[in-house]
């Protein structure tokens, strides 16, 4: 899966499952041309973890249910889990990037890319751009 397919991170999942979300209907649109280009997609416990917690905060707690469940048992694509090697990975670029505006769990995301040789992201903020990855747009 790692060559065809893109990383979906927390802003993805949310603007698909919430409908005020201001990306919701450009979350639509790309999600549409991941499964005409036939990719996969690779998401995270941690990102998982955001995702959820995120709906719930915003009053859409039986959409976190769904997508939890959905997400973890491999109904949406990969679904990676931390290992200690993960996390001291995420860690080393944690501090590679102390200059970028991105925080830890995007690191671990980025530590998820680099083991799956994975460069684009399906996401809506710049922190995955600023370090180097590729909107799928």
């Amino acid at each position: 899966m790692t060559a065809r397919a893109v990383f979906v991170d927390t802003g993805a999942w949310v603007a698909l499952r919430y409908r005020r979300d201001a990306h919701h209907t450009s979350a639509r649109a790309l999600l549409e041309r991941l499964r005409a280009d036939r990719l996969g997609m690779v998401t995270t416990e941690w990102v998982l973890a955001e995702a959820v917690t995120l709906l719930k905060a915003r009053g859409a707690v039986e959409q976190a249910i769904a997508l939890g469940e959905a997400i973890q048992s491999g109904q949406l694509g990969l679904f990676v889990e931390s290992t200690s090697d993960r996390r001291q990975k995420a860690w080393e670029l944690f501090r590679r990037y102390r200059a970028l505006d991105v925080g830890y769990v995007d690191c671990t995301s980025f530590a998820v890319m680099e083991e799956l040789g994975l460069r684009t992201f399906f996401g809506f903020d710049d922190d995955f751009a600023a370090a180097g990855y590729i909107p799928f747009r």
